[in-house]
């Protein structure tokens, strides 16, 4: 695979370096193994908190935002944020994020969600094919505008955002420059340390770090091995325990004139954070089930109740 790394250029040139850096393999479209798919559509008046805008992130919290949900926002906080972003927004939920939690029968809440907003219609279902155009929120999607999922498991009452991507489809005649697209990027995050892209099609930036927060060198075999974290949501996600902040974007151009942008796919995550979270949060469970079976043995005990032999 052959990486592009231009220096002290314009952000013209640097676009043109980007779009004709040889031939990549294309990005991976393996599902994630946590199949957010299977989504369940939340329509109005199905449990969802009262909207509390404009939704804001925890002062507190440091570190680079994506829409300006953040890293370790409680999960409430950031539903109202992402659904604060756009006027009518469909919201929907998935289950199992991380797999092969033992749950031990804890209800849990949703390990992650999605909104999304854009130009929809309702859904026909007088054939098989009418039927397969039916979406997220029970409607047909004419055109998605914007998507954003968020991964936030854990237990009861400590949900924390783990992971987050935001998808933007930009119509025909509302397509921004891809040079101003990479100037917004560089200008948010910084200049990235892996720059790839196949030509007239997409390009490709990581900005990644080690875990004690420190950028990892260009061009280095650390910063070549910390590539897991996907700029789209749907795609494979992986992480190690060697890797930090994580964040990747993929500029998709358009093929009428590859200039314009007509996807922006963002994406951000922990690495070591999430190497580590599966095995806190089934100690967590496995600790609730302790004190769950402790209290009915006391129940037990204290009822008094009669062994017969």
């Amino acid at each position: 695979m052959k990486h592009c790394t231009p220096t002290r250029l314009t952000m013209v040139a640097l676009l043109l370096a980007l779009a004709g850096c040889g031939k990549p393999d294309a990005p991976a479209s393996t599902p994630m193994p946590t199949a957010l798919a299977k989504q369940a559509p939340v329509a109005k008046g199905d449990g969802l908190p009262e909207l509390d805008c404009p939704g804001k992130a925890d002062a507190a919290l440091a570190g680079p935002d994506i829409a300006g949900l953040k890293l370790g926002m409680a999960r409430l906080a950031a539903l109202n944020l992402a659904r604060c972003l756009n006027r009518e927004t469909v919201v929907t939920f998935e289950a199992n994020w991380l797999n092969g939690l033992q749950t031990y029968g804890i209800k849990l809440a949703p390990q992650a969600f999605s909104t999304r907003a854009g130009e929809t219609s309702e859904c026909q279902y007088r054939n098989f094919s009418e039927m397969q155009k039916c979406g997220a929120g029970n409607r047909v999607w004419n055109h998605l505008a914007e998507e954003v999922t968020v991964a936030s498991p854990g237990v009861p009452g400590q949900e924390k955002v783990a992971a987050i991507w935001r998808t933007q489809n930009f119509k025909a005649g509302a397509m921004p420059a891809a040079e101003t697209m990479l100037q917004a990027l560089v200008q948010k995050y910084g200049a990235p340390q892996v720059r790839r892209g196949q030509q007239d099609q997409w390009i490709q930036l990581y900005w990644l770090h080690d875990p004690a927060g420190t950028p990892l060198a260009e061009g280095s075999r650390g910063a070549q091995s910390c590539l897991g974290i996907n700029a789209q949501a749907h795609q494979t996600q992986q992480w190690r325990q060697d890797c930090g902040l994580t964040i990747s974007a993929q500029i998709n151009l358009a093929r009428e004139n590859p200039l314009l942008v007509k996807e922006m796919d963002i994406g951000m995550a922990n690495q070591q954070q999430l190497y580590t979270l599966g095995t806190r949060l089934q100690h967590d469970l496995q600790e609730l089930e302790g004190q769950r079976r402790l209290k009915e043995l006391d129940q037990a005990k204290s009822s008094g109740a009669a062994v017969k032999l």
